[in-house]
Formats: C-alpha cells, structure tokens, sequence
C-alpha cells in the first residue's frame, strides 16, 4: 500500500529539521543520505530488520523462482505461460520479503521502512535519468565490444527477450505490465528498500533492540556506509540477474548493464529519500529495452 501523505514519514527538509542545532553543517548533509523516517529528534533510529531479512530474501528470490518453475515445468512446456509463472513467484518473493520485514521487525509501513512514496517530480527526473543511462550504458557496451570483439557468429542475449514470447496477449502481459512495470517497482521496493537500507544501517547504526524500531548509536560515518550499501545492493540486483542469460559473455554484460543502473537508482534513493525516482527511471530503463525489441524484426531477434 502506498502511503502517499507528508506527516506520518518527513521528506528530507522535514527530517533535517528534526536534528538539533549544534550538529555540525558536515553532518547535516550527511544526513540526507538516511532514510527520513529514522531522523528524529532524540537520536537515529534503527528498525528491528537487518541484514539477515534481507538475505533471507535474496534466497527466497532466487529459490522460489527456480523451484516453482521446476515443479510446474512438468506439467507445462517453456513457454509464455512458465515465463508468467516464474514472474509471479519471483514477485511474490520480492513483495512478501519487503511487507514481512515492514510489518514484523519495522515501522509497519512501506513508505517509513523504505521511502515508498512519489512526487510529481519524480516522473521528469525518472523519464531524463531513464533515458540517459540507456545511452551511456550503450555507450560502455560498445566500449567492452571494442575491448573484447565477438567472434564470428557470436551474439549477445539479454534477459529481455524471454519475454518476447507467445502471442500479442501474452506479450503485452509479460513484457509490457510484467517486465516494463511490475518487475521495476517491486525490485526496486526490495534492493533499494530493504537491501540497500539493512546494508547502510548495519554499517552506520549499533546498539537497537533486536526485532524492534529503537534508537541507536551511530558508529561508523553515514556517508561511507551509504557508498557501501549502494554498491553491495547494487552487486546483488546485478547478480540476482546474471542467471537469466546462458552464456559467460552475456552474462557479464549484463552484470555491467544491472550494476550500474543499481548505483543510479540507489543515489537516487538515498538522495532524495524515497523510491519514486528510482522506480521511474527502472520504467523507462526496462520500457525502453522491450520498446526496442519489439520494434526490432523478428529475424533479427537473438
């Protein structure tokens, strides 16, 4: 559920004003780094879920899919109809890891634990950051094809095109509101909510009460446990991908490609606090990709 009022969760400018005047201005803008809703005026606070929640579910994300779709390829032969399967338990993993932590071991709301909330803004600064990291990653994928030429014959896969298969219907259900919208804003909601938040509080905060929100003690700086959750949620997104295409190749640029738009949705997050921006610019990062395929001839298609 998205909670879109101001009140209950500060947005930056709101929190900020919560921290006491004599903290220095170098921490203040440090500050902006953390999640709203654990700046409050008696200190920082840390919610009761870490980093074993969020490993739990990376696992889940990875071993639903796999064994639901091993289960019911028994009964179903790869097609669309396995591709849509394996979709919906891959989002059942993202969505119940993200709601269960919330609502066991958090504040008991998307929008506190993990910035879930939108500005009319977010839709301008999600379609330019969208579009430019599809040109510069074309940009670096042309630069690795330089660097490492393919060999005669060789084309790259991407994770795109499975979902490409099946009728116009099924199409529009797998690539269009699955791929292009739904995977974007539940991926988001996990490894730049849940993921990369347990990583920077792990890293920042010590001394909560185990399986509840308490105040905490900050021990290491805000800023450098910021670079190290984006860079390991980011890993992880990347990784969490790889297993989509069969070939090393390919899977290393699409490493690269997850990667990196992992690290621009993370600033994102934690720049302005929430995960509107993030989510957007995962649209049109993923729209693009399926607008292009589908433009693109049959016989071209990998």
């Amino acid at each position: 559920m998205l909670d879109m009022r101001i009140n209950p969760t500060p947005d930056h400018h709101g929190a900020q004003a919560m921290i006491p005047s004599n903290v220095p201005d170098t921490a203040r803008v440090s500050a902006r780094f953390a999640n709203p809703a654990q700046l409050g005026p008696a200190g920082p606070l840390k919610p009761g879920w870490g980093l074993w929640q969020a490993a739990v579910g990376l696992l889940l994300v990875l071993a639903l899919p796999l064994g639901g779709t091993l289960a019911l390829s028994s009964v179903l032969s790869f097609g669309p109809e396995l591709v849509f399967a394996s979709l919906c338990f891959t989002w059942l993993a993202l969505l119940g890891s993200s709601v269960l932590a919330s609502r066991v071991w958090g504040f008991g709301s998307l929008a506190r634990d993990f910035g879930l909330r939108f500005k009319w803004i977010d839709l301008a600064i999600g379609l330019g950051i969208g579009i430019a990291a599809r040109i510069i990653l074309a940009l670096v994928q042309v630069i690795m094809t330089l660097l490492w030429p393919l060999g005669e014959g060789e084309m790259l896969q991407g994770n795109a095109e499975i979902f490409l298969t099946g009728d116009s219907g099924w199409i529009f259900v797998n690539a269009v509101l699955g791929g292009a919208l739904i995977a974007p804003f539940l991926e988001e909601l996990f490894n730049r909510g849940l993921v990369l938040r347990a990583v920077q509080n792990a890293w920042w905060l010590k001394g909560s009460a185990k399986g509840r929100v308490s105040t905490a003690t900050p021990q290491r700086s805000l800023t450098t446990a910021t670079v190290v959750a984006i860079l390991v949620s980011s890993l992880a997104f990347g990784l969490l991908h790889t297993g989509a295409v069969g070939d090393l190749r390919s899977s290393i640029y699409l490493l690269v490609g997850t990667f990196t738009v992992g690290v621009i949705c993370g600033f994102l997050t934690v720049w302005t606090g929430r995960l509107g921006p993030a989510i957007v610019t995962h649209v049109v990062f993923n729209g693009t990709a399926i607008g292009l395929l589908l433009a693109l001839p049959p016989e071209l298609l990998p």
